[in-house]
Parts: structure tokens; C-alpha cells; sequence
């Protein structure tokens, strides 16, 4: 049985009295705001077994600019970048640079703390946006400004127990708001896995980023056990780079990947929690496929309306789920009497699956179109260029079969 019990807080000590009051075996953390403010910490220190990375391990996640000085002193493939605090030497580095570059906030901005600009004046606009206009608080005190690399992105996630790493199915998420990658960043339109991709270049992956992380991590005093996801960027050359670590599962990333995997899940994240990756609990289908749609509130990403109701949920969801079929995943939602309320910017997660992309898809879709709310967004072209074929970096043989 699913029950919800929500909490007036994500600080740690409500956390572990909520898991001391059930009993529970195993707690695993999905937001990064719990993980970052210490709840793993607080659960293990009361006896309780936690999926989920320490506060030290979170930092990865919760400051961008702790992961880029941690990629330099470990030779993890990453943009050239600088940090500041203050708008005028950053101003004149954009303008020393020369070339398209991205400014991030510091810390959580619920995925929409980096600013992708084309021109120096974007760049400048956004740095004073962070560092004057205060529009992400203390989370924008401190900023990174790096080049914009170009080339394809990969979401590669693995689980690990501190010293071993088991890698999930390749998935690709949509950052941008809108069709074709219009509009602001977000925290995740949709995504879709597996995307295919050469074994070489997800060996080179593996070696490069992820490995280096986790013994990174431990040479410096900290054992990371938990999900940790690499959002990479292939270069026209076949480099993959890092361009961010998230320490949980990811956001729509989780949805098209949970479909994928047989076993008992559960079993798998206990044993990491205790310290010993135990992989034989899940095994991937190696036929089928699956494909997020999110389904945003009115004024999504920056302030959206709250209290529309939704329909058609139920027509949404038939019953061959997860082997065909699609699911909706609940995440900006509120009950109100016998209605279903929008509560968030994000507010449905909608998964397609099926024994190909294509057919994924049309399952995504096809259950997006029985739900209705007013003004709601969604991008219609989510997994779109990879039914249709995408032109993949030279070397990187990302979309070969």
C-alpha cells in the first residue's frame, strides 16, 4: 500500500521521526534539499538505513562551484570556467572570453540555476540578474561562468555503494520550455531511455567521470552511497564533459528509467545503503523503452498558477502498465474534496512504454491528450529527433544500434 505523509518541512529531525514513528526499514531521499541540508546524516546517526549520499557527499549536487574545483583537482573532463562573487570582474571576464558562455548560481535553484546565454550583453544581463537583483537569494551569492560547449547530452546515472557503481540505462532530458528547445531553462520537460550508445564511449564515460567522482570522493574523506547522476556533453570530438552531478535520481529522468528495470528495486538500494552493491536484484529489459512527457502549470518556470483542477486522469493510465502502456506520476498535485488540483510548476509526469521508442512515445502522448487543466504546457516533440534520427557527434556513435 502507497501512503502519502507529508511533511511541514524537509530539515532532517522531521524526516527521521516521521521514519521512527513507521518503523521503516529503509528510507530512500529523492529531493536534493533534504540530502544537502544533512537528513542521510540524521537517519544513519539514529540507527536507520538510508539510500542516499551525506551532506558532504551532496555538496556535488547542492554548489556548482564545489563541483568544478573538485573536477580540476580530480581530471574530470569539464568547461573552462571561473567563479565570482562580485558582478564587475565577472562582467570583464565575459568580455575577455570572447565566446557564448553559461552563468550558474551557486547552490539549488530547483534546476533552473544555469543561464545559457549566445551574446556578452545576455551573459552580463543574467550575472547581474544573480548578483545584484538577488533573484535566486543566497543561492546566487556565488556564480560560475563557463563556455558553452556544444555537442549532444546524455544523462548517464549510477548507483554506488561508495566503492563500486552499477550504471543505469542511458537516458536524454529536455531542459528548455518549449519545442525545439526554446524558451528558459526548467527543471525537465520530459525525457526519454535508453538512447543508445557506444560502449566505448560509455566505458570512457564510466572511467572518466563517474569512477573518478567516487574515488575522488573517498580520497577526500567521504564515502558517496547513493544515485549519482552525470549530465554529460559529447563534443564533436567524442570528449565526453561534465556538465553538472545531481546526487538522487533525477526529475523526469527517474520516470523513463524505472519502467526499464525487472527485480526487486528495493532489495537493490538496501544493499548499497549497508554498503555492499548487490546487482543481481535488478536486470534491464532489453525490449522495451519508455518516454516522459511532463505536463506544466500556467506561468511554469517562473511563477505558476496553483488550484486548477485536472481531468481525464483516469482515462490516462490503462492497465498494461509498466510492460506497455503509460503511467502518470503525480508530483505539483494537491486533493481537494474529489477533485485533483494543480500544486507546482511541474505538475505530471506522464511515461509512455512500449517495444520501441516510437511506440513509447505514441503511449506518452496518447495519455497526455485525455488530461486537461487550464492553461496547461507540455513540449510535443519530446524523443521527437531520436524517433526520427539526429545527427550525433563525429566519433561518438551516440544513436548507433
Amino acid at each position: 500500500m502507497i501512503r502519502a505523509a507529508p511533511l511541514a518541512a524537509l530539515e532532517p529531525e522531521p524526516i527521521v521521526a516521521l521514519a521512527q514513528r513507521e518503523r521503516a526499514d529503509l528510507v530512500v531521499i529523492g529531493p536534493e534539499g533534504p540530502l544537502c541540508a544533512g537528513a542521510a546524516d540524521a537517519l544513519t546517526a539514529a540507527g536507520i538505513s538510508v539510500f542516499g549520499p551525506s551532506a558532504a557527499g551532496a555538496r556535488l549536487e547542492g554548489s556548482k562551484a564545489f563541483l568544478k574545483r573538485f573536477a580540476t583537482r580530480h581530471q574530470i573532463p569539464t568547461a573552462p570556467y571561473e567563479i565570482f562573487t562580485e558582478p564587475g570582474p565577472a562582467e570583464r571576464y565575459v568580455a575577455e572570453r570572447g565566446k557564448a558562455v553559461v552563468v550558474k548560481a551557486d547552490g539549488l535553484c530547483g534546476g533552473k540555476g544555469a543561464i545559457v546565454t549566445s551574446q556578452p550583453d545576455e551573459a552580463i544581463e543574467a550575472i547581474r540578474d544573480l548578483l545584484v537583483r538577488r533573484r535566486f537569494g543566497e543561492a546566487g551569492r556565488t556564480v560560475i561562468v563557463e563556455d558553452r560547449l556544444s555537442g549532444e547530452e546524455l544523462s548517464v546515472l549510477a548507483l554506488s555503494d561508495g566503492e563500486r557503481l552499477q550504471v543505469l540505462p542511458v537516458a536524454r532530458d529536455h531542459k528548455r520550455l518549449g519545442d525545439g528547445d526554446a524558451g528558459p531553462n526548467t527543471g525537465g520537460m520530459g525525457a526519454y531511455a535508453p538512447v543508445p550508445v557506444d560502449a566505448s564511449l560509455l566505458d570512457r564515460i564510466e572511467r572518466e567521470v563517474l569512477r573518478k567522482t567516487i574515488h575522488g570522493m573517498r580520497a577526500e574523506g567521504t564515502v558517496f552511497r547513493g544515485v549519482l547522476y552525470a549530465g554529460i556533453l559529447v563534443s564533436a570530438d567524442g570528449t565526453p564533459f561534465l556538465l553538472e552531478h545531481n546526487v538522487r535520481f533525477g526529475d523526469p529522468e527517474c520516470q523513463a528509467l524505472m519502467p526499464l528495470l525487472d527485480g526487486d528495486l528495493g532489495a537493490l538500494l538496501g544493499s548499497i545503503a549497508a554498503g555492499r552493491l548487490e546487482p543481481e536484484h535488478i536486470s534491464v529489459a532489453r525490449d522495451r523503452h519508455a518516454v516522459t512527457v511532463v505536463v506544466a502549470a500556467s506561468g511554469y518556470p517562473g511563477s505558476p498558477r496553483r488550484g486548477d483542477t485536472i481531468a481525464g486522469l483516469p482515462q490516462a493510465v490503462p492497465r498494461e502498465f509498466p510492460l506497455r502502456g503509460a503511467a502518470v506520476f503525480h508530483a505539483g498535485t494537491r486533493c481537494s474534496a474529489d477533485s485533483v488540483l494543480t500544486d507546482g510548476g511541474r505538475v505530471l509526469g506522464v511515461t509512455g512504454v512500449g517495444s520501441s521508442l516510437a511506440r513509447a512515445r505514441a503511449q506518452a502522448y496518447q495519455a497526455v491528450a485525455t488530461i486537461r487543466f487550464a492553461g496547461m504546457q507540455l513540449r510535443r516533440d519530446i524523443a521527437a529527433g531520436a524517433v526520427t534520427g539526429f545527427a550525433a557527434p563525429a566519433g561518438s556513435k551516440i544513436g548507433s544500434p
